[in-house]
């Protein structure tokens, strides 16, 4: 009997010990993923936020639709507007540069 609780406590113990080591590697993976995207964001010049107050203050228009598109390694933002006269067009804008398409 003792026998059998040795081991039932060893395969336990190697059961939390593997849990905790695939929890350790997924959490180091989640913080890698958090580093790209900071540094897709450090990338840009413009968030799709200022992007969108650029094109209603230009246009002097009222956004109906906003979407961020990626091209390989470039991003462009999309930006569909309503304007005073009621016709809806969009405009693209490069996140890198800021600069209209």
């Amino acid at each position: 009997m003792q026998m059998l609780r040795m081991r039932l406590l060893a395969i336990l113990c190697l059961a939390l010990m593997a849990g905790a080591a695939a929890s350790g590697q997924a959490q180091a993976s989640g913080r890698d993923r958090d580093r790209s995207g900071e540094r897709a964001m450090a990338d840009r010049a413009i968030s799709l936020d200022e992007a969108v107050a650029r094109a209603e203050r230009r246009y002097d228009a009222r956004v109906v639709r906003a979407e961020e598109k990626r091209h390989g390694d470039r991003i462009e933002y999309r930006i569909r507007l309503l304007g005073t006269d009621g016709r809806v067009f969009e405009v693209r804008i490069d996140a890198e540069t800021g600069r209209e398409r």
